[in-house]
């Protein structure tokens, strides 16, 4: 074979070779898909938004006590959960426990009784009592991956109130705030900025009673009432899911 013979052939082989080595280099440097995450992390702030209903359950010292008024109360809240598969997860909650003051709407004198010591014709205040207490919640949430960065989800499950602390800074003595559990469902949404990070906004519906009560100023005249909190907690901050 001459010189030439074999440069020719050296030609064929290299432009038969060169486009198949370039389809195997295009194919192996393709990304890789980002991992399924396996836990993710929520830390932002909460509103709590109570809708209360009370009813007197003993002692019937307060003469037209309609209900019991809670203000809203805003936290620190923290949630991690733990993908069991790619759309489903279990989610354990809590938050920084606030201070929590009920007050007593449409309160009145007492009416004239033997039973009524002299000098408590008025309250001044409406406020019953405060209490320091949290939720930590248990929740089964169901992912939808489909929509890119935008990834909404939905929950259900159970809570528990816990309280740390009674505070007797109103009108009752001794005041008492029973801890209970609780039934939750909860409807949010998160956007990635990246693989990892993102933020989520989030509320949920609590279904929520409990009993509360103490002594009247200081006498041994006991108050007790069944109430029904039910708030309603809006939540927003970031998230990091790994």
């Amino acid at each position: 074979m001459s010189g030439a013979s074999r440069f020719g052939f050296a030609v064929i082989i290299a432009t038969l070779a060169v486009p198949a080595l370039a389809a195997d280099v295009t194919t192996t440097a393709e990304p890789l898909p980002p991992p399924t995450p396996i836990f993710f992390v929520h830390a932002g702030a909460l509103g709590a938004f109570a809708n209360t209903d009370a009813s007197p359950t003993g002692g019937g010292v307060f003469q037209g006590l309609s209900n019991v008024a809670i203000r809203p109360v805003y936290t620190l809240v923290f949630e991690a959960g733990y993908f069991i598969t790619p759309n489903f997860a279990i989610a354990l909650g809590t938050a920084v426990p606030p201070v929590t003051h009920f007050k007593a709407t449409g309160l009145t004198p007492f009416p004239p009784s033997p039973l009524v010591p002299r000098g408590i014709p008025t309250f001044g205040t409406d406020l019953l009592g405060s209490a320091r207490y949290g939720e930590l919640s248990l929740l089964l949430q169901y992912w939808f991956t489909q929509f890119g960065p935008l990834q909404p989800y939905i929950g259900a499950g159970g809570g528990f109130a816990l309280n740390f602390d009674n505070i007797s800074d109103g009108i009752l003595r001794n005041f008492f705030w029973d801890q209970n559990f609780a039934f939750i469902v909860q409807a949010g949404a998160d956007y990635m900025l990246t693989p990892n990070w993102g933020v989520f906004v989030d509320a949920k519906k609590v279904w929520f009673a409990t009993d509360a009560g103490g002594f009247l100023l200081n006498t041994n005249i006991p108050t007790r009432a069944h109430v029904r909190v039910d708030p309603w907690v809006a939540d927003v901050g970031i998230t990091f899911k790994y």
